[in-house]
């Protein structure tokens, strides 16, 4: 098992001033460091990111989002191509950072959430997928694999469980696209969490993990023996990564609705939760 933290714990995006947060993030034990950001052009050095990453014995991945003028699932063919040229050039990031996961909600615009008509929703669906037929042709030729995170319905109106995401990557049909499930958007959607995590089987590439509220694993109402004997039972073996927010990033406490801090402080939110799944999976 591999064990990750998000930099959005910390700050977000992250850039080439939160570069010592990957020597942090190797001191509390972790060997993943998940980097958060948003640009077609990386806001790091990603030389400078990989010697870093390489003096603490880490990987990297990256997590991100679509916005509204990169919608792939967007009815503007304008706005569809900016979508899959931005994820091209994120797989690109990921390459070069000597990564193997892009992952997110990259299937449409974050915060897209409205009732439509089915038509309209179907439509939406095979633009999604064709554009990441595309995406995951890039991704599988230098050896990235996206992986698609269902979001809570105030988050998103277009993927919210583990079954629709196993649709939705058995409609793409590519080996480099996978998906991320996430006990936080779990513990809302889902009626059984080991349930949830079986159906995904072999299409689960990425884990996200984080409390019911957010907060550290191990000190909410997450099931965690379940979720652990589940992805025990898929023989599931790459990245657990805890996922948190700091309050004191507007923009992103705005976005996440994170209104109180979810620990004591954002070192914390890690260090307590990695020396839980540790004893979790032990």
């Amino acid at each position: 098992m591999i064990y990750g933290a998000n930099t959005q714990i910390w700050t977000a995006p992250f850039t080439q001033n939160d570069i010592g947060l990957i020597d942090k993030v190797a001191a509390m034990g972790f060997t993943m460091i998940e980097l958060g950001f948003a640009s077609e052009e990386p806001p790091f050095k990603v030389s400078d990111v990989k010697e870093r990453l390489k003096a603490n014995g880490m990987v990297a991945g990256v997590c991100s989002f679509q916005s509204a003028d990169r919608d792939i699932a967007n009815a503007d063919p304008a706005v569809r191509k900016n979508g899959v040229a931005y994820m091209k050039a994120m797989v690109g990031t990921v390459a070069a950072l000597g990564g193997k996961i892009l992952s997110g909600p990259l299937y449409c615009e974050l915060f897209r959430a409205r009732y439509i008509p089915e038509a309209e929703r179907k439509q939406e669906w095979e633009w999604s997928v064709g554009s990441l037929r595309e995406i995951g042709k890039f991704a599988e030729s230098v050896g990235v694999t996206v992986a698609l995170e269902p979001l809570n319905r105030f988050e998103t109106d277009f993927v919210n469980q583990s079954e629709k995401a196993v649709r939705l990557c058995d409609d793409i049909g590519s080996p480099a696209v996978g998906m991320l499930l996430d006990t936080f958007h779990m513990s809302i959607e889902e009626k059984n969490q080991g349930d949830a995590i079986r159906k995904a089987g072999k299409h689960l590439k990425h884990f996200h993990t984080c409390e019911n509220d957010r907060g550290s694993p191990g000190t909410g109402q997450v099931p965690w023996v379940e979720v652990r004997d589940a992805l025990r039972d898929i023989k599931y073996d790459d990245a657990v990564v805890i996922e948190g927010f700091n309050p004191d990033v507007v923009d992103l406490a705005n976005g996440a609705r994170i209104w109180r801090p979810m620990a004591p402080t954002p070192d914390r939110l890690a260090s307590d939760g990695i020396k839980f799944l540790k004893g979790l999976f032990a």
